[in-house]
C-alpha cells in the first residue's frame, strides 16, 4: 500500500551568476567555485529535496557555456530542476540548454499534493522586471483550473520593497497585478524570489514572501546605494507541508 508523502522538500538556489570560464569572477567571487560549494553542502543534507528551484541569473556573461556548466553540476542530482530567467540571463540560450528532464523552464510543476508556479518577469533590455499580460493570463488560469491545491508562486524580481533605494529601483514594476490575481487565489501559500541577494521572510494577507541570498555573493541590506555585504553564499530549504504550511531554513556557507 502506497502512501502520499507528508510534505514537499525543495531547494532553492538563485543568482549563481555563473560564467563561461570557471574562473570568472562576480563582485569578487568565483562564483563557479561558490555554486558548486552550495550544492555540494546542500547535498550532505540527510534529507534530499524532491525538487530544486533555481530562481534566475543563472549565468552572468550571456554564454551557451553558462548554462552547460549549471547543467553539469545539476543532472547528476536526478532531481527536478525548475528555472526561470533573471535579468542577466538570455532565455533563448537558457532554455536550449535546459530543455529536457530533470530540467524544466517557467511553467507549472505538480508535486506531493503542492502546485509550483513559475513566472517569467524578464524584460530584455531592463534589470528592472515586469510580468506581461500572458504571464499574469496564465497565473491565473493555473490557479482556477487548481483552486484546492496549496501553491507556491516563483519568480525573479521582488514584489515588495526590500527597504533598498537602488534595489527597490529595480524590483518587479507590476506588482500589483501580481497581487490582484494572488489576492483572489486563497490556496497561494507563498511567493518566491531571487534577486535581492538577501534573505527575508515576511507575510502579507497570509501567504510567506520569502526572498533566498544568492550562491556567491551579497546586497548588504537596507542601503540607498548599491554595497556589497559581507556574508557568505547561501541557500535556502523549504518543507510544504500536507496542510499547507511553509517551513523554511537559510543556510550561509562554512
Amino acid at each position: 500500500m502506497s502512501t502520499t508523502p507528508s510534505r514537499l522538500r525543495l531547494l532553492h538556489i538563485t543568482d549563481p551568476h555563473l560564467h563561461a570560464d570557471t574562473e570568472g569572477l562576480i563582485h569578487g567571487v568565483v562564483s563557479f567555485d561558490t555554486f558548486r560549494a552550495v550544492i555540494e553542502q546542500a547535498m550532505l543534507d540527510a534529507q534530499s529535496p524532491d525538487v530544486i528551484i533555481a530562481t534566475g541569473d543563472l549565468v552572468h556573461d550571456e554564454t551557451l557555456a553558462g548554462y552547460q556548466l549549471f547543467q553539469s553540476l545539476l543532472a547528476p542530482l536526478n532531481t527536478p530542476v525548475l528555472c526561470i530567467p533573471g535579468n542577466h540571463d538570455t532565455p533563448t540560450i537558457m532554455s536550449s540548454v535546459l530543455n529536457a528532464a530533470p530540467f524544466q523552464v517557467n511553467g507549472s510543476f505538480q508535486a506531493h499534493g503542492w502546485l509550483l508556479i513559475m513566472l517569467n518577469s524578464f524584460i530584455d533590455g531592463n534589470v528592472a522586471g515586469y510580468l506581461s499580460s500572458a504571464e499574469l493570463m496564465r497565473l491565473s488560469s493555473t490557479l482556477h483550473e487548481n483552486p484546492s491545491m496549496p501553491t507556491l508562486v516563483c519568480l525573479h524580481h521582488h514584489p515588495l520593497p526590500m527597504g533598498s533605494r537602488w534595489l527597490d529601483g529595480i524590483a518587479l514594476q507590476n506588482p500589483q497585478e501580481l497581487f490582484e490575481i494572488i489576492d483572489a487565489a486563497p490556496q497561494v501559500r507563498g511567493i518566491l524570489w531571487g534577486h535581492v541577494h538577501q534573505a527575508s521572510d515576511r507575510q502579507r494577507n497570509g501567504i510567506r514572501l520569502i526572498s533566498t541570498p544568492s550562491t556567491c555573493s551579497q546586497f548588504r541590506p537596507d542601503c540607498d546605494d548599491f554595497t556589497i555585504d559581507n556574508r557568505p553564499p547561501g541557500f535556502r530549504w523549504l518543507d510544504l507541508q500536507a496542510d499547507g504550511t511553509i517551513h523554511s531554513e537559510v543556510i550561509w556557507l562554512d
